[in-house]
This record gives structure tokens, sequence and C-alpha cells, in this order.
């Protein structure tokens, strides 16, 4: 389609939904019309771009932001948004398609294509205003669905005994190391040699585009839905599917990772990789079959809307009053508009406030740019940028650690080293390494437990957010005073404020929660963090969830009180006695934070109004 833009005089901006797809899809498209990249043909990302003032076909991500900077909000002459991959449905698309149907309504000249292998033509179609559907036939070479055998490594390594070069689908990076590492092992029992590699967003770009080479020996990847849109493997003749993901999932307003089975359309899209330039095979493992939904579940129903519902209102939309294709519940639109005002984005009357016009600035996410924010006054900003950004990713420590022999071992011994007597903070943690890893080398990241991708991504983030900063804050330098940045970190975390009651931690609720395993806090009543659900395999092949409370920090409960006073109330005058020891009358006072108390004394209260009374019934018990 945009060879056609292009031959047909028009210039065209087209959205892919991940920066490794509008990087590749851009180098595709301006080999095929043999120019150079960053003239004719250029791509542009949030961090990254190759593009020109020639470049007629502009690749780039589906961040409403840089759509909007890039293509404006009309056409202009001969000019047409592209919108591929729809029916990924992730919030950033599900966005563009409500703007654009804006768009359309507001200017008839708006001209926009959706694009996808397996969207819901019809509906879209509907949702427009019946525009007109074309329906291009694939050509796609034959792909022989053949039925699974006894064994999924068994089927995957009989393929590559035949000189296949394969294609395998795991639902995440844990998987997929146990299946490449039972396919060696098999490969090398049975005197198979092949090039086994993985794929999957945590790698370098180096790593992830040697799949895309040609070997003398059979090629086996092994990937995540990375490779099920967007990306073509050119020499793929054989695809086995797990037809399984993870993917995150809100539950009663806490984000997890969940296993799911993936749905019919993405398993279409999984098995069209085996077919893409010739004739191939496709074995489709998935244990769920009859359970498999038609389409995906949008993403606008499966996690949180906060900072979807910011970002709408600093550009002037309402989210309540946008139509979008996937119409979320209003519940959780309300939700987030709670949430944002208790981050104090919002005011009372639901209009963005100054700080809620600077997070939404942030490439971030609002709980992580809020700190940002909050460091800013207290003259911290410098680490806090780098605490975002730890906390954006996750976290840059890794799981395990390869040893010299080829053995992996827990990480959490080489990189806790670089946070000796840390014990109140994983966060401060994550930052003291972050600070050890910016003097070594990827080799020494490694050696170091430091995951390698996380911490480039990291320092990547950084910068990005450092350089949007520019001339928006008082100062970046840092005091480096530790409590400052605790509090910067806590404005972030006014929702996630948890108690130790014994059984666990609690934040307000039913549900007890435990500290990650890698945690480094060892004892704290109170603590910001994280809530995370991961739902694992048990031994026993079971599904499990546990409740987790990820990168915790121990923190005074009063400093939330000064980041975010509108959540804080106060209970005075209670229990009052007359204490002769006092010369007084005491009562109790408690103060609370988002309704939960997290602070109750006793102090002396001499103009209480029951002051009087009390001294009187006191004097009389004395004379009795």
């Amino acid at each position: 389609m945009p060879q056609y833009v292009l031959e047909a005089g028009w210039t065209a901006v087209i959205t892919q939904p991940r920066r490794l797809a509008a990087r590749r899809v851009a180098q595709r498209v301006a080999k095929e019309l043999r120019v150079e990249l960053g003239r004719e043909v250029g791509f542009r990302t949030a961090y990254e771009r190759k593009d020109s003032n020639d470049t007629k076909l502009l690749f780039c991500t589906d961040g409403l932001a840089l759509v909007r900077e890039l293509f404006g909000a009309g056409n202009g002459e001969n000019r047409v948004l592209i919108l591929d991959e729809v029916h990924e449905w992730n919030l950033n698309m599900e966005v563009l398609v409500a703007w654009c149907r804006l768009q359309v309504e507001l200017d008839p000249s708006f001209r926009v294509v959706l694009m996808s292998a397996t969207m819901e033509a019809e509906k879209l179609s509907a949702y427009f205003n019946d525009a007109p559907v074309i329906d291009v036939p694939g050509r796609l070479f034959p792909i022989d669905e053949r039925q699974k055998g006894g064994n999924k490594i068994e089927d995957i390594v009989s393929l590559l005994g035949q000189g296949r070069n394969v294609l395998v689908f795991e639902p995440g990076k844990r998987e997929i190391g146990e299946t490449i590492a039972a396919i060696s092992a098999l490969c090398t029992a049975r005197g198979i040699d092949a090039e086994i590699m993985a794929l999957h967003g945590e790698l370098s770009l180096d790593e992830q585009d040697r799949v895309f080479d040609s070997y003398p020996i059979p090629k086996l990847v092994v990937s995540t839905n990375i490779a099920q849109t967007s990306v073509t493997i050119d020499d793929i003749d054989a695809v086995v599917d797990s037809g399984m993901e993870r993917r995150t999932e809100v539950d009663g307003g806490v984000e997890g990772l969940y296993l799911k089975p993936i749905s019919r359309a993405d398993a279409k899209q999984r098995k069209g990789r085996a077919g893409r330039t010739k004739a191939g095979i496709c074995i489709d493992w998935c244990p769920y079959q009859s359970s498999r939904l038609d389409f995906p579940m949008a993403e606008i129903f499966r996690t949180r809307l906060d900072q979807t519902v910011l970002r709408l209102a600093e550009a002037g939309f309402d989210a309540e009053a946008l139509s979008f294709f996937h119409q979320p519940d209003i519940s959780e639109i309300h939700e987030a508009k709670r949430a944002l005002k208790a981050l104090g984005c919002f005011d009372e009357k639901g209009r963005v406030t100054p700080v809620g016009k600077r997070v939404a600035q942030l490439p971030i996410s609002v709980q992580f740019a809020r700190m940002i924010v909050e460091a800013d006054r207290l003259g911290v900003v410098d680490d806090v940028l780098t605490v975002a950004a730890i906390l954006e990713q996750g976290g840059i420590t890794a799981k395990n650690v390869r040893l010299p022999d080829g053995r992996e071992v827990e990480a959490r011994p080489y990189w806790i080293k670089h946070c000796p007597g840390e014990e109140s903070s994983d966060v401060m943690a994550q930052l003291a390494v972050y600070s050890a890893g910016c003097k070594m080398d990827k080799r020494d990241l490694m050696d170091n437990g430091i995951h390698t991708k996380a911490f480039f991504q990291t320092r990547e983030k950084r910068q990005h957010l450092a350089d949007g900063l520019r001339g928006k804050v008082r100062e970046f330098r840092s005091s480096g005073k530790r409590e400052d940045i605790l509090k910067a970190i806590c404005a972030g975390m006014v929702d996630h404020l948890f108690q130790y009651t014994g059984g666990g931690y609690k934040n307000g609720d039913d549900t007890y929660r435990e500290l990650n395993r890698d945690s480094v806090v060892r004892t704290a009543s109170w603590l910001v963090g994280k809530p995370w659900d991961l739902q694992i395999k048990n031994r026993r092949g079971q599904l499990q969830t546990l409740r987790l409370i990820v990168l915790a920090t121990k923190v005074d409960p009063t400093w939330l009180l000064e980041c975010a006073p509108h959540l804080g109330s106060e209970e005075v005058g209670l229990d009052p006695i007359y204490d002769p020891g006092q010369d007084s009358v005491m009562s109790t006072s408690r103060r609370f934070f988002n309704s939960q108390k997290i602070q109750e004394v006793r102090v002396p209260d001499p103009t209480h109004p029951q002051a009087p009374s009390l001294f009187a019934s006191w004097l009389a018990s004395q004379m009795v």
C-alpha cells in the first residue's frame, strides 16, 4: 500500500505498533524501492529517527502525540495517514482510531487508511460511517497445517532435521530459554546442526537483527509475539506455535502478567509467517483450542487508562465523550480520573492542573512522571530522572548470570555488592546499581548481574526524559538527599501505600501481598511499591497467581501527606480523659491517608469541649 501511494504522487505517514517494526518495515520498503533509507523513505520513533525533508513515506510508532506532530489535524494536498496492524488494538491504536473518526467528521478531506490482515473490517466500516472496504488477497504460499505429535520439542527437532528454517512462538522469555535448552540438547543427541537463536523485546538491536540473516544450516528462531506481525523473516518455512502469550491485564485495579491463549486471528497471523516466501508447514500446540477468542482482547479492556485519559484531556478531549471502537466501561474511565485526582493531575472539577500539564508532557507512566515533578520541587531531579526510568523499565537487575562454563546461577549475589548495606529500598538499590553500571562495558554488565538490554533502555529513556525537560525544571543537579528522593517517589505512589499486618502487606483492603523474592527490604511497617500479580505454573502444571509488591521502598507514611495533602484527613479529640500526671485532658488524634490510618497518638487537649466536666469528674472522684 505505501508503494502504491508513492507511485500515485502522494505522501504518507504510516504507523506501526512497535519501534522494531517501524524501523524494519521502513528498511524493507526502501530496499524494495531501491532508494536510500532516510531520503524518500524514512522512519521516526520517540528515540530514533532517519528521515529528511525529502521523505515521502514516513513510518512511525503509533503514539497520538507523535502522529499529530507529523501529520497534523488536516491532510494538506495529497497526504494520507495509514494505520497498519490495526488488529493489535493497543491503547495507542484505540486512541488514534477514535481521533481519526473525529477528524473525518470535522474535515471531509481528511484521508485515513486502516490496514490489517485480520481486522473486523465490516464493523470498522460501520464505525467510519460505511467507509469502503478493500479486500486484497494475500500472496501467501501454501501452508500445510499438520497435527501435533506427542511432544513439541520432538516436532521442532524433526523439522530441523528435514532442513527447514523454523519459527517457534513462546509466551515469554523464560519459556524461550527452556525451549532453546531442550532443543539444543536433543539436536546434539541426534547430531543435527542448527543455528538456534532467541527473539524478544529485551534483546539488543544487533541481537534481534541476527534472525534476519541467512545461514548454511537450518535456522531456528524462538520468539515471543514480536515476530507475529510486521516483521518478516524471509527464509522461514515452518512455524510451531505454543498458542499462548503473556499479556498484561488489570484485575481490581492491579496490573498483572497472565498466561493466556492467543485468539484465532492471532493464530492465523502466526501461521502466515510460514508461507511468506515459499510453501511452509504449521503445527499448532495451543492447549485451549475451544476457549480461544475470535479476535484478541483490546488493550483498552485490560490495562489502566490514567495515562490515556490525561493525555486526551491535555489535547482537549474528554475520554468520556470520545467514541472508541472498543468502548471501555465508564467505571474504568472514572477510576482513571480518580487516580489522576489523587496524583494532583486533575482538580475536583476534572480539569488538568499545572502539575497534570507537566506530567502529560513526559513520555512515561503518569505515576513516574509525577515523581519527576515532585523532584523538581525538592531539588533532586537528576536522581529521580534515573529512578523514573528504572521504574518504567521494571528494574535493571537480571534474574540469572551465565558463568564461563555455560551454567546459569542466580544474579542477586552479583548485583547486590553494588548496594552494600541497602536494606530499606529496592529503588535506591537499583539506583546504586545503575550508577555502578555506567562505568561498565556490556560484558562487565552481564558479569555483574545487570540486565544489559534493560540497562541500555533505561539509559536511553533517561536521556529522552532529560531532553524533554530542558528549560522546564529549575535545575538538573540533585542534592542527593536520600529523604527528598524517597519523598519524590512517594508522590507517584499515593495509591500504593502498604502496611505490614503480620500475614503480609495490605493496601487498605483484604488482599495480602508479599515482597518480590529479590527485594532488599528486610523489615518495614510501611512501604510503597508497585502491586503486581504474576501468574505462573507450579510444579504440578497448575496456574497460580502470586500477589507481589515489586520495587518496594520503606517510608514514613506522613511523607505522603506532604505531596498529596488533599488525600489526608484527621480525627481529633477522641476518647478524652483527664490525666493528673499531665495535669491536662488527654485525647486521641488519628491521621489518615487515602482512608488508611497512618498515625494514632495521645496528645494534651486542654481546650477540649469536655475538659471542664472531665476535670470536675476527676476532682469529685478524689474527694470521695
